[in-house]
């Protein structure tokens, strides 16, 4: 919904839900998803305040895929609150802090948890460019990691930041590239549907070590007429472990390439098949990898 006064300053707001959430029923019977928040913010001219794509995130750099995501393995990809000021290609935005840690124990025992309580919230800065050529932007990441749990005495801090630089380079009328890189210390959470983790807390030491991560992908979309396109993508994230701290069953890197086919039938209906081959290598050299084909339906409204 959106309005425009006599003045000229321009309000809105958006609310979007979908069934990506949690299962309310199993496949034996129902079937049955429930419906999430997707986004629910409103706006003021330049500013937006509510929950939406992370200012870190660049929508409009993913390649199309038959997967919910895509590039998951390497790519920035976040949902939160947030207050965000924007000017032309400039925006700047306070977001929802979140910190997610291995524990390891005095004993030497590894757990993963999360903690809400950081204090201060995550500052991320980003300026874009677009044009017939495509697009292309550069984001940074400033927040703090925090941990606090009187039941186990767990206290630390640590600082964590991080940089991105992605788009879509338009090569003619049939030919595109999508592309990110990303990279930072503490910065998990963010990457690849927080596959690792952004620290890890040593009771022992009673201090947060970062764990740092470079991420990214790359995506070749081709049209072969205005009804068939087919996408190929690659995409990959690598994790620096501390391995004295983390052990050896934690993420080191994982990977996957994809190709797909979709063809347009009737104007907003799309049908289309996509193969997926991924792996994961954790710090101990287990190797495990995932082979899926998926077919999916859509109709744009």
């Amino acid at each position: 919904m959106d309005s425009v006064s006599d003045a000229g300053n321009k309000a809105g707001a958006l609310v979007e839900l979908d069934f990506f959430g949690n299962a309310l029923g199993t496949q034996t019977a129902t079937n049955t998803y429930g419906a999430t928040l997707r986004h629910a913010y409103m706006y003021w001219n330049h500013w937006l305040a509510g929950q939406t794509w992370s200012n870190f995130m660049d929508p409009a750099a993913l390649p199309e895929a038959a997967d919910f995501i895509g590039p998951t393995d390497g790519v920035i990809f976040v949902r939160q609150a947030q207050l965000r000021y924007t000017n032309g290609g400039f925006s700047v935005a306070l977001e929802n802090p979140e910190t997610t840690v291995y524990n390891r124990s005095a004993s030497g025992v590894i757990t993963s948890a999360s903690s809400d309580r950081g204090a201060l919230p995550d500052l991320t800065v980003r300026y874009g460019w677009k044009g017939d050529w495509g697009s292309f932007g550069i984001g940074g990441l400033l927040g703090q990691l925090k941990v606090d749990n009187r039941a186990t005495g767990a206290d630390a801090s640590k600082a964590a930041g991080g940089l991105t630089l992605g788009g879509k380079w338009v090569a003619g009328d049939s030919d595109s590239l999508f592309y990110q890189l990303s990279g930072g210390e503490g910065i998990g959470r963010y990457v690849g549907l927080g596959i690792a983790q952004d620290a890890v807390y040593d009771a022992a030491d009673r201090d947060l070590d970062t764990v740092g991560v470079v991420a990214g992908y790359i995506g070749w979309r081709h049209a072969f007429s205005p009804k068939l396109r087919t996408n190929l993508i690659y995409a990959r994230s690598d994790y620096d472990n501390d391995t004295a701290l983390t052990g050896l069953g934690v993420t080191k890197s994982v990977q996957s390439i994809r190709g797909n086919l979709f063809y347009t039938p009737l104007p907003k209906v799309d049908v289309g098949a996509e193969l997926m081959v991924g792996k994961r290598e954790i710090e101990s050299g287990a190797k495990g990898d995932i082979t899926r084909l998926q077919f999916t339906t859509k109709y744009s409204f």
